[in-house]
């Protein structure tokens, strides 16, 4: 097996075997790829997509395996070998998946090669833009000092952003500093102002498969608390305007507060049943 690197300039070559919305991020800064090639005719045998989690801090620097290809699940120890050598360059200590599609085969494969594995539920859940427009929250507008990101220069967006990652110390999106303003749906995301700066930050990113998905919810200040529910409200009345009523919004409850408030949302909405797994990535004698 021939190993090519996976990177924003090439990834469209392998768009008949990776989605769309996995796809896309290979252009942000943590994300990496390989994929494994027959040497004999260059077809594609396996495939892989990591972000790195931690990166900056090189004693917790963490992978998480984002999207697994492979024509036959025999392929994937070869893969992971690959893998593993990309993984040492950056230094991971650990990586870890979350697969709601994952076959037997391929997760007994993984299994095979060091994963501790388990059935879980997944961190996703899926809620509609029907539903959201229904909650109590959304019965009344917001106060008109909650406005959509479109409304904001760049700079003062960027300078939004650094105001609130100097108290927001583990944000969803760990490049987010880096992401282009024109990363996030422009209509639905929204802002609060305290004395001239953005103090506050609902981003929502559009997928390319048309599904949103909220990444920051954060503000700072005295009205803090007052201005996360107002930007949740101006967020799903703008959205109840502008996309269909099917319109798929995936909440990613990443940590327990985000847990705790979709689930006060969205009572009884699960995540798909999916396998998870985890290794450590030690250097190899």
């Amino acid at each position: 097996m021939e190993f090519k690197t996976v990177f924003d300039e090439n990834i469209n070559d392998y768009s008949d075997y990776v989605d769309g919305d996995v796809a896309e991020n290979m252009q942000r800064l943590y994300y990496r790829g390989i994929a494994g090639h027959d040497p004999d005719d260059n077809s594609l045998l396996t495939l892989l997509i990591w972000e790195l989690k931690s990166a900056e801090d090189a004693e917790k620097t963490s992978a998480e395996f984002k999207w697994l290809y492979t024509a036959d699940p025999s392929y994937i120890s070869s893969l992971l070998d690959g893998y593993h050598k990309e993984a040492l360059i950056t230094e991971v200590k650990k990586t870890f998946f979350e697969d709601p599609s994952l076959d037997k085969e391929s997760e007994n494969a993984l299994s095979g090669c060091g994963f501790t594995v388990k059935a879980v539920e997944g961190r996703n859940i899926d809620v509609t833009v029907d539903e959201c427009r229904r909650l109590p929250l959304a019965i009344r507008n917001a106060p008109p000092y909650v406005q959509s990101i479109g409304k904001l220069d760049d700079y003062e967006f960027y300078q939004g952003i650094m105001n609130i990652l100097f108290k927001d110390d583990d944000p969803a999106l760990e490049d987010i500093a880096y992401l282009p303003k024109t990363w996030y749906e422009p209509t639905v995301s929204c802002y609060t102002k305290t004395d001239g700066k953005v103090t506050g930050l609902l981003l929502v990113h559009k997928c390319p498969s048309g599904i949103l998905t909220p990444v920051m919810l954060f503000a700072v200040g005295s009205d803090a608390r007052i201005n996360l529910v107002e930007m949740m409200r101006f967020s799903i009345r703008q959205a109840a305007e502008t996309y269909s009523a099917d319109t798929v919004i995936r909440i990613f409850r990443r940590n327990r507060s985000v847990k705790a408030l979709s689930g006060k949302l969205f009572p009884g909405k699960k995540g798909e049943p999916a396998i998870a797994g985890v290794r450590a990535e030690k250097e190899q004698v």
